[in-house]
C-alpha cells in the first residue's frame, strides 16, 4: 500500500544496475546502511526504486563517490510502508520525533503487562514541551510493541498496605484490565488496583521448578493476583495456602485458577497473616507447624513477618524463600544476617542457604535479594 501522508527521497536505477548500486554503497560506506527500511524497495516497469534515509544534498555526495557508471536518479515520492519493519528499540524509533537532547532521558526498559505497557517518564517532568514529548514516545511504544494496545505513566512509587501505583494514561486504548501470560500460565490483572511485577518472571519459574516435592504443604504469604502459587501449582501436586490482605487481588486470583489448568490445589484466602498467630483464627490453628515451605515476597517488610513463618512451618525442617531489599555493598551478606537475626529471635536457626542472589538494583544504595534457606527449630 502506497503511502500517501509523506513522500519520501528514492533512488531510482535501471532494474539491471539495481544489484551493483547495492554491493557500491556497501563497498564505499562499509557500517553505513542507506536504505529507510521503514519503506520497501519496489519496481516500476524497468526500474527499481531504494528508499534512502539522507536528504538530496547528502544524496548526491554518496552518488559522487560511486562514479558516473550507473545512472542514478534522486527522486522523491510516496513510500510504500513495510509492515514487517520492526525497531530495534524504542530510542531508535523516536530519534526523529524528538530533539536529540531527550534521547538519553528515554528509559531503557518498561514494564508490559498484557497488552498494557506502564513506563516511567519522570526525567521529562521539567521539560517545556513534556506533554508533547510523553505522548511520542507513548506512541512510538504502541508502534515498537504491536501487541501493546494501551500506554500508561506510573506516576508514584509502590505504597500502602496493598502495594498499588498512581497511574496516568498516555496513548491507545484506555483499559486498566488485561490478561498476562507468563510461563505458560495466564492472568488476569487490573494493573491500578492490583500488585502484579512481570519482571520477577525467572525467579517465579525458578521456584515454580525447585525440586518441590509431591503432596508438598505449602505457605504463599503475600500471593497478589497468585503468580507464585499458580505458577508453582501447574507444575506440582502440592497444597498451597495462599494469603493477601487487597480483597481485589483476591478476586483476581480467584479468577486465575479458574484459568489455568492445575496439578495442585490453592486456597486463597483474603486475611492479614499476622492474624494468623491468633488463637481464635481457625486457619492459622490448622497450619500450625505444618508447612514444608513457605514464600515471603515482601522485601520492604518481609522480615517483620518472621513470627508468623516461624508459627507455620515444620519445626524438624522447612524451606523458606524470603525477598528482603538491602543496601550496598554485600547487600547479600546483609540479607542471610538479617534472616539469621530475626529467626534466632524466635529460636530458629538457618541450617543450610540453598540459593541466594541479588535479583535487581532497586537504587544505587538498595539491591532486591533473595535466600532460600533450609530452616529448623533450634532445640533448647
Amino acid at each position: 500500500m502506497v503511502n500517501k501522508k509523506r513522500k519520501n527521497y528514492h533512488l531510482k536505477v535501471k532494474k539491471k544496475d539495481a544489484q551493483n548500486l547495492i554491493k557500491s554503497f556497501e563497498r564505499l560506506h562499509k557500517g553505513r546502511s542507506i536504505l529507510d527500511k521503514k519503506n520497501k524497495v519496489f519496481q516500476e516497469k524497468n526500474h527499481v526504486f531504494f528508499p534512502v534515509k539522507y536528504d538530496k544534498k547528502e544524496l548526491k555526495n554518496m552518488i559522487r563517490s560511486i562514479g558516473k557508471n550507473l545512472n542514478i536518479k534522486i527522486i522523491k515520492r510516496e513510500s510504500i510502508y513495510n509492515k514487517k519493519f520492526k525497531y530495534n528499540s524504542l530510542k531508535d524509533a523516536l530519534k526523529t520525533r524528538i530533539p536529540e537532547k531527550y534521547l538519553e532521558l528515554i528509559p531503557k526498559s518498561f514494564d508490559i503487562i498484557g497488552n498494557i505497557a506502564i513506563i516511567e517518564l519522570d526525567l521529562f517532568d521539567n521539560c517545556n514541551i513534556e506533554t508533547d514529548i510523553k505522548k511520542k514516545i507513548a506512541l512510538a511504544i504502541l508502534h515498537v510493541n504491536k501487541n501493546v494496545k494501551s500506554v500508561f505513566e506510573k506516576v508514584s512509587e509502590i505504597s500502602g498496605v496493598y502495594r498499588l501505583k498512581k497511574i496516568k494514561f498516555l496513548e491507545g486504548i484506555y483499559i486498566k484490565e488485561t490478561v498476562h501470560r507468563e510461563n505458560n500460565c495466564f492472568f488476569n490483572i487490573n494493573i491500578e488496583e492490583t500488585f502484579f511485577t512481570p519482571r520477577l518472571l525467572s525467579e517465579r519459574k525458578r521456584i515454580s521448578n525447585n525440586n518441590i516435592k509431591s503432596e508438598e504443604n505449602i505457605v504463599d504469604l503475600f500471593a497478589g493476583v497468585g503468580p507464585f502459587s499458580i505458577q508453582i501449582a501447574r507444575k506440582n501436586n502440592v497444597k498451597i495456602y495462599s494469603f493477601d490482605i487487597n480483597p481485589k487481588a483476591i478476586d483476581y486470583f480467584k479468577k486465575n485458577i479458574e484459568l489455568n489448568k492445575l496439578k495442585g490445589k490453592i486456597l486463597p484466602t483474603l486475611m492479614d497473616v499476622k492474624d494468623l498467630l491468633k488463637n481464635n483464627n481457625k486457619r492459622g490453628v490448622k497450619l500450625t507447624n505444618k508447612i514444608d515451605r513457605i514464600i515471603m515476597n515482601l522485601p520492604e517488610k518481609s522480615l517483620e513477618y518472621i513470627n508468623v513463618a516461624c508459627h507455620l512451618i515444620k519445626e524438624e525442617g522447612a524451606i523458606v524463600h524470603i525477598y528482603q531489599f538491602c543496601d550496598k555493598p554485600n547487600s547479600i551478606t546483609k540479607a542471610i544476617n538479617n534472616l539469621k537475626n530475626k529467626l534466632g529471635e524466635n529460636n530458629w536457626i538457618i541450617q543450610t542457604i540453598t540459593y541466594s542472589k541479588i535479583l535487581k538494583h532497586i537504587s544505587p544504595k538498595t539491591d532486591m535479594i533473595v535466600i532460600d534457606a533450609y530452616v529448623k527449630k533450634l532445640k533448647l
